[in-house]
């Protein structure tokens, strides 16, 4: 095998070492197939982009290599290829070896044969990743699931805001590989510095593979997954365009055609797509498989906190501040963890002296209802509905129990009595628009912002053959005047509009409007009283 002279990659340091392996159809040129005008990067979370791929992303390459001065060299001869990409070009990379592929490296003292190789990078690097010369079609579509879950598993670690890709600078990569030997190494590659920082954290997180398929297996998960939406799913009696029988009719031969669990996972999917339910979710080997998204943006830039507020204190998923003329700010990033409400409840101690408090859940998802009740009981002057539900309660679909009220009380040493402002936007969903709805019985509270995402599901988690893991809907959420929370949501009481740049930079215009609302509040004469909140 004759190999071209290596050549340097970028400042002297990266390598790609091109063979002149014989391709199966025309060169491709990937930068032309993914244009972008982006030249620098751009890691602001409210701009992550939503992130495409198909099987018309899946290539050919006849090699590549990958060295990174002495501390990284991958080396992969013939294989798949897929690329990731948003409307701004290509955002990741996965490489399955079609035969051997090796990396040496720090990490240990021995080569290791690779599994697949992840790598993110800025997109107008691509070439010089993958050039022409290495690249050809490829008729490897059935890969196209497997590359997905590869994808969907790798991308938390890398250059990303909520699934979305963030744009790295372009000295910056990720080299994330999954050894043969059930290894993950994953490295930090900074082309300017010349360095590929192995991270160990990973080391035992590689991608867990799901079982091979059988026909009685994939018979057996596909039946139960949808007898167990025709059965609980409520939120049927919203969806009366879904024919759910016509779907099993569609869906299920594909199923159990299926040459691999995650072919089959992939069907499974596209079944439930048609619900249009964000609380549907299903998981293959531990690795969530993409159901149904719409997008949904962001309204905040935390990246701009500090400059506006001064000193910011982190404590576990709370943020918060007391500026310095007495506005306090509070940032719940989910109502996911056991210890939020004392968290919250022994920051708000430190509140007792503002004129003002903001409350910010612009980028909370949610978590446990309970848990957000703890907190919002600290504003509130008396009980009050703040939302019902509906559950299934019979065969038909549209078989359901009356609307049971959900109510909240008062509870806690002493109330914050004094304006407040709720930040939101179209991320807040399920539990924490239950929050939403129960600081709207807050008599000095005002929401502010965009509507939020309009999604409830108290979802059970069914286990089914093959390694499969689905959430199952269980009951309709209402908002506290009795119409449907499902793709409605809570209006903000005062909108704000955008303007370009608004979330940019050191700009968080939103925040910027909350505190020049919060600073024409009179100083308080003194603090409000009351004994020290002490944790259950």
């Amino acid at each position: 095998m004759n190999r071209q002279p290596i050549c340097k990659f970028r400042f002297y340091f990266l390598y790609l070492l091109l063979a002149t392996l014989p391709l199966h159809g025309q060169p491709v040129d990937l930068l032309k197939r993914y244009p972008t005008a982006l030249r620098a990067g751009d890691t602001t979370p409210a701009h992550a982009r939503l992130r495409e791929f198909s099987a018309a992303d899946i290539f050919g390459v006849s090699r590549f290599t990958l060295q990174a001065g002495k501390d990284l060299r991958i080396e992969v001869g013939p294989a798949d290829l897929g690329i990731g990409h948003c409307a701004d070009g290509a955002v990741w990379a996965v490489l399955i070896p079609r035969a051997n592929g090796t990396l040496t490296s720090l990490a240990t003292n021995q080569d290791e044969s690779i599994s697949h190789v992840w790598l993110r990078f800025h997109p107008k690097e691509i070439t010089l990743l993958f050039p022409p010369e290495t690249v050809s079609a490829s008729a490897a579509t059935n890969l196209a699931a497997e590359i997905r879950s590869i994808a969907n598993y790798k991308m938390n670690s890398s250059f990303q805001a909520g699934g979305n890709a963030m744009i790295p600078e372009p000295k910056d990569m990720t080299a994330d590989v999954d050894t043969k030997a059930s290894r993950r190494r994953f490295f930090i590659v900074d082309t300017e510095a010349q360095t590929a920082k192995y991270m160990a954290v990973f080391e035992n997180r590689a991608l867990k593979l799901p079982p091979a398929i059988t026909t009685a297996q994939a018979e057996a998960a596909f039946d139960q997954l949808w007898e167990a939406f025709d059965r609980d799913y409520a939120m049927f009696a919203l969806r009366p365009e879904v024919d759910w029988n016509k779907l099993r009719e569609q869906y299920r031969p594909l199923a159990l055609q299926s040459k691999s669990t995650h072919e089959f996972t992939a069907t499974c999917a596209e079944l439930l797509k048609n619900l249009h339910d964000l609380h549907v979710s299903l998981q293959v080997a531990g690795t969530y498989v993409p159901v149904f998204n719409r997008p949904r943006s962001a309204n905040s830039n935390p990246t701009a906190h500090a400059a506006l507020l001064g000193t910011l204190h982190k404590t576990g998923r709370v943020r918060w501040a007391v500026t310095s003329d007495k506005i306090g700010f509070i940032s719940i990033l989910g109502w996911d963890d056991a210890r939020i409400p004392a968290q919250c409840g022994e920051v708000l101690e430190h509140m007792r002296d503002t004129r003002g408090l903001i409350v910010d859940v612009r980028l909370n998802g949610g978590g446990g209802e309970p848990l957000a009740e703890q907190f919002a009981s600290r504003f509130l002057k008396q009980e009050f509905v703040y939302a019902y539900n509906q559950v299934r309660n019979g065969p038909r679909h549209t078989d359901l129990t009356a609307k049971k009220p959900r109510t909240i009380a008062p509870h806690g040493p002493w109330r914050y009595n004094r304006p407040v402002v709720v930040l939101i936007g179209q991320k807040c969903m399920s539990s924490n628009e239950s929050f939403i709805a129960m600081m709207s019985g807050d008599p000095d509270a005002t929401t502010m912002g965009d509507h939020t995402c309009g999604s409830s599901g108290n979802p059970e988690i069914l286990h089914l053959p093959l390694d499969l893991t689905v959430s199952v809907p269980q009951w309709i959420d209402f908002l506290p005047d009795a119409t449907p929370l499902d793709e409605r949501g809570f209006q903000p009481q005062i909108p704000f509009k955008p303007t370009p740049g608004a979330f940019a930079a050191t700009r968080d215009d939103l925040l910027t409007a909350a505190l020049d609302r919060l600073r024409k509040a009179p100083l308080p004469e003194q603090p409000i009283p009351g004994p020290t909140f002490v944790p259950e």
